[in-house]
This record gives C-alpha cells, sequence and structure tokens, in this order.
C-alpha cells in the first residue's frame, strides 16, 4: 500500500512541475507570454506575405494582393484555404509542456520533417518564424518550436480537434483557386458554346450593342430560329458565369492524355469586352442512368482550361446551367441531352 501511495505522489509531483513550469512561464510579469511560446498573431490583417517550405524544397509563397491572395507568384490562391491558414495563425495557442523525455525526440523530429513556417508584415517586417511538426498521439496538438529557440511545445487551436500541419499545405492543387469562370456579364462580349456531337444545339451568343445581345446558330449548317428571341434569356444566362468552381484539380490523373484526346461533350469559348479569352472542353466522366427509363445523365465532368493551363473534375449540377441549347433562348428545349 506505501508503495502504491509514493508511486501516486510522484505521479502527482511530476504534474504539478510540468504545470508549475508552463504557468511560470505564462505569468512571468502579469498576463506576459514569453516569446518562444507566442506563435499566434491575433491581427491577421497586418500579414502581407507567408512562405511555407519543407527540407525537400517543396515551397508555398502566398502574397497578400488587391482583394486577393497569390500563390507562389502565378496563380491566385483558393479563398477557402487562406481564411483557415489565417485562423489558424491567429488561434495558435500552447496547450502544454511536452515532458521533458521527449523534447530531444520532438526536436530531431521538427528539425528532420518540420515545415518552417515564416510571416512577413509591410515592408517585408518578419512578423514569426517557426516550424511545424506532427500530432500528438491522442491527436489533440501539434509539435512546434519558434525559430532560435531551445523549448518546443504541444500547441492546438482552441475548439480544434486534429493536426495543424495540413493546414500549412504545400503543392500547387492544393493552394490554386478551383475557380473556373468569375465573370462579371457586363463585360463579356461573346460566348460560344459547341455540342460537336450535337450541332444543332450549339450557339454563339454576342453582345451587339449596351445590353443588347444576338444568339446565332453555332455551325452554318443550322438554320435560323423564326421564333423571336425571349426577353431577357441572354442577360440571364451570362449570370451563370459569375461565380463556378471545380469540385477538385486532376492534374496527376494518370489517364488524363487519353481523356483530352476524346471528342468532348461541350467546348465553350468566352471573349471579353478587354479581347481577352478563355476555352474550356467538358468530358463526362461520372455517369448514371435513371430507374425508370435507363436515360443516361451526367454527374462529373472532366474540364480542362486553356488547352491543358489546369485539369479539374467539376460537376454537372453545378455548370449545368451553361449547357443550354441554341433553341432554349427562344422558347425551345433547354439542355442538350447526353448520349452514352
Amino acid at each position: 500500500m506505501k508503495r502504491t501511495w509514493l508511486l501516486v505522489a510522484l505521479f502527482l509531483l511530476l504534474g504539478a512541475s510540468a504545470f508549475y513550469a508552463l504557468w511560470k512561464k505564462n505569468n512571468q510579469s502579469g498576463s506576459y507570454v514569453s516569446w518562444d511560446m507566442d506563435f499566434a498573431i491575433s491581427n491577421t490583417a497586418e500579414i502581407e506575405k507567408i512562405f511555407i517550405a519543407d527540407r525537400s524544397g517543396q515551397s508555398a509563397t502566398l502574397e497578400r494582393k488587391d482583394g486577393y491572395w497569390l500563390y507562389n507568384n502565378t496563380y491566385k490562391a483558393r479563398p477557402t484555404a487562406i481564411q483557415t491558414l489565417l485562423k489558424t495563425i491567429q488561434n495558435l495557442t500552447v496547450l502544454y509542456l511536452p515532458p521533458k523525455a521527449a523534447e530531444g525526440t520532438m526536436i530531431k523530429s521538427l528539425a528532420a520533417e518540420g515545415l518552417k513556417v515564416e510571416i512577413y508584415g509591410k515592408d517585408s517586417k518578419m512578423l514569426k518564424t517557426y516550424y511545424v511538426g506532427g500530432v500528438t498521439n491522442d491527436e489533440r496538438g501539434t509539435y512546434m518550436i519558434m525559430e532560435g529557440a531551445e523549448q518546443p511545445y504541444v500547441v492546438h487551436v482552441p475548439s480544434f480537434i486534429g493536426q495543424l500541419r495540413v493546414r500549412y499545405m504545400l503543392g500547387d492543387d492544393n493552394w490554386r483557386d478551383r475557380t473556373v469562370y468569375s465573370e462579371k456579364p457586363e463585360e463579356i462580349q461573346k460566348i460560344s458554346v459547341e455540342y460537336p456531337q450535337q450541332k444543332s444545339a450549339s450557339f454563339v451568343l454576342e453582345k451587339v450593342d449596351k445590353a443588347t445581345y444576338e444568339i446565332t446558330p453555332f455551325f452554318s449548317t443550322t438554320p435560323r430560329s423564326k421564333t423571336p428571341q425571349r426577353k431577357g434569356m441572354a442577360e440571364a444566362y451570362l449570370l451563370q458565369f459569375e461565380n463556378l468552381g471545380a469540385e477538385g484539380f486532376e492534374t496527376n490523373y494518370p489517364l488524363r492524355d487519353s481523356v483530352t484526346a476524346l471528342v468532348p461533350f461541350a467546348i465553350v469559348n468566352l471573349t471579353r469586352t478587354d479581347s481577352t479569352t478563355q476555352q474550356v472542353r467538358f468530358w463526362p466522366v461520372s455517369i448514371e442512368h435513371r430507374a425508370q427509363t435507363g436515360e443516361p445523365y451526367v454527374i462529373r465532368y472532366f474540364t480542362e482550361v486553356n488547352k491543358g493551363e489546369a485539369f479539374l473534375l467539376t460537376q454537372d449540377h453545378v455548370f449545368g446551367p451553361i449547357f443550354r441549347s441554341y433553341n432554349f433562348f427562344f422558347g425551345g428545349g433547354g439542355k442538350p441531352q447526353f448520349r452514352d
């Protein structure tokens, strides 16, 4: 019995010592937090640039621009990923001081496999530099250490359970914006929608005057409609291009070349009033059949932007409204039917 009580007392003593060490660091002078555990930046509006890198040389540079963030000086960054990262940076909190016996292993792991994170403010002022490591066994905390410090910590974001390392992402497909169309209707000069296997449904919509649009067949062999053009249909159609995003990137899909060699379901060419253009091609990839009729319908498309600039997966329930037929604008059929 005495031995049991001694073990309990020793356990309580060790726990109290660890708690006291962390408490002391937090309360050296009032609410002061020592520099090596002050990972958070409460005002993320002052952040202008974030640099993330691993030991293999892979890196991500995110820079704040006017109304968006730029990834690796090339692509717009995905807004939701940026928001998640900034929220994480803002709320980083030390969960506990790791046991002394584990510190050596943690430091070696952080040095070998940790992600280096550099955060800059205006005029390239360095705000924070720290390393992000792996997750604790219970997945409630993440190992982190400030550059120049000797003491690692287990860090978390209050109310979130899980590792934080995944929020400091690397890789183009993780950071690139998945938006395919983000157009102001008044800045669209012309749109052509070609259905190679349904030529009569293909059409061209073109602005011929301020707020005046003409819809004509894409192919000269298709007769023009004798029915008057439905009022407001062209404007309503252009509104569909304001915000259309993909489900995700398929950059490394092994059969990508085989897909793009096939005849697409649709080819959409868009010309803006500033003469810039964009071409997007769609190939059905997820196809199901209606239970009653056996009629095929598309769930998803492989989607190529500007002949290889991006290769993505898009959903029909998102992009379906842009797949209209020529007769749609004159009171006829709506969406061309996919044929398998």
